[in-house]
C-alpha cells in the first residue's frame, strides 16, 4: 500500500476484464455422419439448420435418424463441426465415370483433373446436373423459301442482302440456318435476298429471322438460353486489347426439376482476364473457385467450338497476337450440354469410416470443440468386420465418440441408447418397460467409464417434416443442446436437468418412460433418465456424466466447470510462453486467473478457490529448467439431485425452539 505523508485519497484500477467466461453462442459439437451431398473427409462449420440443408442436404431415409439429432442440436442453439464421413460415394461427372473428389483440396491436387465438368460434391444428385456453356452463338436463325443450291454447311461464307457472314448450324429441311454476321451491327432483314449459286440455282428470298440467342432451346428442358442470362458478348478488359466475343455463361439446370439451379455469368475466355476489380474473370477458374455445384477439369476445344473466330479458350491475351491494325474474335462454341453421370450414394458407413471421420478431431489445435454428438443408431452394413448385428455397430460408433471426447480431454460426448433396445423391430412384439430397461442397461455396460461423455435414456418420437412421417429419434442431439440453452440462460456450471431448465423439444412421446423404480437403476448404471412428468412434459431427469466411480467429476454441471476453467487458463498459459520467468509475470498471471476465477464464483459456479504462482511452486529449480508452474485449487458448486422435506406436527402451544433446540 502506497503511505502518504497527509490525508489524501489514492484512485486504483484493476482490470478484470479478461475474466469474460466462453460464449455460450460458441458452444460447437463435433458430428459425423453421411449425408446427400457436401465436402467429404473434411470439417465444415455449420451455425444453423438451414445452413446444413444448404451445405449437406435435407434428410433421405437413409440418414434421417443421424441427420435429425444433428438438426435438433443446431435448433437449441448450438453450432455443429460436421464431416462427411467417406464412404463408397462417388462425384458424377461428363465422362459417366464417377470420381470421389472429396473437398476442394483434393480437386486441387489433381483428383478429376480430365474431366471437362464434374459433380463439387459426391452423390446421385449430381447425376441430374445439365451444364450448359452459353456462348453469344449466331447472331440470327434465317429461314428461306427454297432451298439453296448448294445447300449450306457448317463453316461456309455466305451474303444475304449484302450482309456477310459464316454459317453456324443448319436445319434439318435445309430451309432454316442459323448464321454469324461478320457485322452484326447490320441484321439481316425479311425479304432480303440470297443469290444463287451452282447450275439451275435461283435466288431465294429471307420469309422470316429471329435472334438465335433468345430462341435457341436448352436441350429438352423447355428453357431457352435467354433463361440464363442475357447474350455474351465482349468485356471491357478485352475490348482494350482488341479482342472480342470473351464473354461466356455457365449454367446447372437440374433435370429432374428443368430448373436452373446455379448461373455463373459474364465469365471470359481469356486464361489472364480481369474483372472491373482486379479479380479473375477466367471462366474455369470461377468455376472452381465460386461454383456450389461443379469443378471444370479440362478446357473446351476442337469440336466444342464453332469455327466462327479464331482464338482458342484458355490462351493468354497477348498470346492472341491482337492489335489496333489486326483486332481477334475468339471461337464461339456451339450450345454445349453435359449431362453429368456416375455419381453414386453410400449412406450406410461402417464403423471404421466412423473412426476415421472422429480422427479428423483429434488434433485440439486444429478443431476447437466442445461437445462431441453420437447421432442415431448405424445403419449396419452385413458382413462388416468385428460386428454381427446393428446393436453392436452402434455401440462402435458411440465408443468412438466416446474415445474422440476421452482422448481430447476438452470436451464431453453425448450418447442415447439403441434404438432397437426401446422400439421393437418389425414382426416382434412390443418390448415391456423392463425389457427396455434392461436392454438400456446392458447397451451402456459396454462402453467405458469416464467423465467426458454423459448418457441418456431417451428416444422420442417425433415428426420428420422433411419426409413427411413420424420417426423415432436418439435424444443426445438434445442432451447437448440443452446443456447450450442453459449456458445461455445461465452458464455452463449449472446443471442442465430438471423441470426449470430440463425440457426437450418436438416430442411427440418417449419411446420408454421409466417409472421411480427404473429411474433408480438408469441413474446407478451412469444413465440420465429423460422422463415425461405429468404437468412438464419430456424433461432430462438426471446431471451425471459416465464416470462409474464416485467423484466431483460424475456431475455434468462440475465437468463443464472444470473444462471452461481450463480453457481459460490455457488461454492464459500461451500468453506468457517465451516471457520472463519472474515476479512480474507470475502476478499477471495469478492476478488474471484470480479475477477470472472471482466472476465464476459470483456467478455461483464455484464456493471457493485458490491460486499459487508464486517463488513457493516457481523454485529455482523449476525456474533453470525453463519451466513455469501455477496451481489452482477449486470447490464447484454442486448440483442438487436429492431433496428431503419433512413435515412435523405438533401440539399447539408447543414452543418450536423447544423442539428443534433453536
Amino acid at each position: 500500500m502506497a503511505s502518504q505523508v497527509s490525508p489524501g485519497v489514492i484512485i486504483r484500477e484493476r482490470d478484470l476484464s479478461n475474466a469474460v467466461v466462453v460464449g455460450a453462442s460458441s458452444i460447437t459439437s463435433a458430428f459425423a455422419s453421411s449425408f446427400r451431398t457436401g465436402p467429404v473427409g473434411a470439417i465444415t462449420k455449420i451455425n444453423s439448420e438451414r445452413e446444413l440443408i444448404d451445405t449437406f442436404g435435407s434428410p433421405s431415409e437413409e440418414n434421417a435418424a443421424d441427420w435429425l439429432v444433428a438438426a435438433e442440436f443446431l435448433n437449441y442453439g448450438g453450432r455443429l463441426a460436421v464431416v462427411r464421413a467417406t464412404t463408397a460415394v462417388k462425384n458424377a461427372a461428363a465422362s459417366g465415370s464417377g470420381v470421389l473428389i472429396g473437398t476442394k483440396g483434393d480437386f486441387d491436387a489433381g483428383v478429376g483433373s480430365s474431366e471437362k465438368f464434374v459433380a463439387r460434391y459426391a452423390g446421385a444428385d449430381g447425376n441430374n446436373y445439365l451444364v450448359v456453356v452459353a456462348d453469344r452463338g449466331a447472331d440470327q436463325i434465317v429461314t428461306v423459301d427454297a432451298a439453296l443450291d448448294p445447300a449450306p454447311s457448317v463453316g461456309d461464307a455466305i451474303t444475304v442482302g449484302g450482309k456477310a457472314g459464316k454459317v453456324y448450324s443448319v436445319a434439318a429441311d435445309a430451309l432454316s440456318f442459323a448464321i454469324v454476321l461478320d457485322a452484326p451491327a447490320t441484321l439481316v432483314a425479311v425479304a432480303d435476298t440470297i443469290v444463287g449459286a451452282g447450275a439451275g440455282a435461283t435466288d431465294v428470298a429471307v420469309t422470316a429471322v429471329q435472334s438465335w440467342y433468345n430462341n435457341t432451346d436448352i436441350a429438352s428442358t423447355g428453357l431457352k438460353l435467354s433463361a440464363i442470362a442475357p447474350r455474351p458478348g465482349t468485356s471491357a478488359w478485352a475490348a482494350e486489347r482488341h479482342l472480342s466475343y470473351d464473354e461466356v455463361h455457365v449454367a446447372v439446370v437440374d433435370e429432374s426439376t428443368n430448373t436452373i439451379v446455379e448461373r455463373l455469368t459474364y465469365l471470359s475466355k481469356i486464361s489472364d482476364a480481369r474483372t472491373a476489380e482486379g479479380a479473375s474473370n477466367y471462366w474455369r477458374s470461377a468455376i472452381n473457385e465460386f461454383s456450389g455445384k461443379l469443378y471444370s477439369g479440362v478446357e473446351l476445344s476442337g469440336a466444342d467450338l464453332a469455327a466462327a473466330g479464331t482464338g482458342e479458350w484458355g490462351d493468354t491475351a497477348a498470346s492472341y497476337g491482337a492489335t489496333s491494325s489486326v483486332p481477334v474474335k475468339l471461337k464461339l462454341s456451339t450450345v454445349r450440354e453435359y449431362s453429368l453421370s456416375g455419381g453414386v450414394d453410400d449412406y450406410a458407413y461402417t464403423v471404421g469410416e466412423i473412426d476415421a471421420a472422429y480422427d479428423l478431431f483429434l488434433d485440439t489445435e486444429d478443431a476447437e470443440i466442445d461437445f462431441v454428438l453420437g447421432g442415431g443408431s448405424i445403419t449396419w452394413a452385413t458382413g462388416e468386420a468385428g460386428y454381427t448385428t446393428a446393436e453392436a455397430a452402434t455401440l462402435g460408433k458411440y465408443a468412438a465418440a466416446v474415445a474422440l471426447a476421452t482422448s481430447r480431454a476438452d470436451c464431453v460426448a453425448f450418447v442415447s441408447p439403441y434404438i432397437g433396445n426401446q422400439v421393437a423391430t418389425a414382426g416382434n412384439a412390443a418390448l415391456t418397460s423392463t425389457q427396455q430397461r434392461d436392454n438400456t442397461i446392458a447397451f451402456f455396460d459396454g462402453l467405458p467409464s469416464t467423465s467426458y461423455a454423459v448418457f441418456d435414456s431417451g428416444i422420442k418420437y417425433t415428426y420428420d417434416r422433411f419426409n413427411d412421417k413420424y420417426r423415432y429419434v436418439a435424444c443426445n442431439g438434445d442432451v447437448a443442446g440443452l446443456c447450450v440453452r442453459t449456458s445461455l440462460s445461465l452458464n455452463d456450471w449449472y446443471s442442465p436437468a430438471g423441470v426449470n431448465k430440463g425440457g426437450l423439444r418436438n416430442v411427440v412421446k418417449l419411446a420408454y418412460n421409466p417409472g421411480k423404480a427404473d429411474r433408480d437403476e438408469l441413474y446407478t448404471s451412469r444413465i440420465n433418465p429423460i422422463v415425461s412428468l405429468a404437468g412438464s412434459g419430456p424433461v432430462l431427469f438426471g446431471d451425471k456424466t459416465a464416470l462409474a466411480s464416485p467423484s466431483a467429476f460424475d456431475r455434468i454441471n462440475v465437468r463443464r466447470l472444470f473444462l471452461n476453467i481450463e480453457k481459460r487458463a490455457r488461454q492464459l498459459s500461451r500468453s506468457v510462453l517465451f516471457e520472463q520467468n519472474d515476479s512480474l509475470t507470475r502476478g499477471g498471471f495469478a492476478s488474471a486467473m484470480n479475477g477470472f476465477l472471482s466472476q465464476i464464483k459470483a456467478d455461483r459456479g464455484l464456493t471457493d478457490y485458490f491460486v499459487v504462482c508464486d517463488e513457493s511452486n516457481n523454485t529455482p529449480a523449476v525456474i533453470d529448467a525453463n519451466e513455469f508452474v501455477a496451481e489452482i485449487y477449486l470447490q464447484p458448486t454442486r448440483s442438487i439431485n436429492y431433496v428431503t422435506v419433512t413435515l412435523t406436527a405438533t401440539r399447539t402451544g408447543v414452543s418450536f425452539s423447544e423442539i428443534i433446540g433453536r
